[in-house]
């Protein structure tokens, strides 16, 4: 049985939450916000841009519940950290629980700049547990039909690719989700799940080409 230790209280926690509730072998043991927030397991309050289901009401015999993530590091009965909190939190916390030794899943994306996505990836390197990005579209029945349409040649060899993604903003991150220097807005947020399969399809880009432009 792997127990999971959830850092943050908002959407992001309650769709990973969802996913726990579903999964055999694992369990949610801790929840962790420094507000307090949600930590009675009530998430009644919590809306996001997806989904329709029933709010999440926790029952919260067995879960710990922690204020700080140094106290929740150092619960020894926690096997992994889920870290869904905004994105400029995630560099500091997901350094200091791959120090802990637990494992760590982090929200995307794993870090606000590349400078702080490289020292996190070579402290996941040294450290005891494993890191994962929680890229989610590789998972999804559509996304992983297409990779395998593309790895098996069924279509023929791919010769262009072209995504789109339209959204609007998230109604858990009004105070960060527009703040470039929290966040990276729309296009870190967003285009990075592209990027990403792009390059899970593909392989690495070889030349790398942009254009965008504003729009208020």
């Amino acid at each position: 049985m792997i127990k999971v230790g959830i850092v943050g209280t908002g959407f992001m926690a309650v769709a990973h939450l969802r996913a726990y509730l579903d999964v055999a072998g694992i369990e949610v043991g801790a929840l962790c916000n420094p507000s307090g927030r949600n930590l009675d397991g009530d998430f009644s309050d919590v809306h996001g841009n997806v989904g329709t289901e029933e709010p999440v009401k926790l029952d919260m015999t067995g879960i710990a519940t922690y204020r700080s993530l140094d106290d929740l590091l150092a619960d020894d009965s926690i096997d992994l950290i889920d870290i869904t909190t905004p994105t400029f939190l995630h560099h500091e916390q997901a350094l200091a629980a791959l120090a802990s030794g637990k494992h760590v899943l982090c929200e995307k994306p794993m870090a606000r700049t590349s400078q702080q996505a490289k020292e996190i990836a070579e402290a996941a390197q040294a450290a005891k547990g494993f890191f994962m990005p929680a890229m989610c579209l590789r998972f999804w029945p559509e996304w992983k039909w297409v990779k395998d349409a593309i790895d098996d040649g069924r279509f023929g060899l791919p010769l262009s690719a072209r995504f789109r993604r339209v959204a609007e903003a998230p109604a858990w991150g009004q105070n960060s989700f527009l703040d470039g220097e929290k966040s990276g807005g729309g296009l870190l947020d967003l285009h990075i799940h592209d990027a990403d399969f792009a390059a899970y399809c593909f392989g690495r880009p070889t030349h790398v080409y942009a254009q965008g432009h504003t729009k208020v």
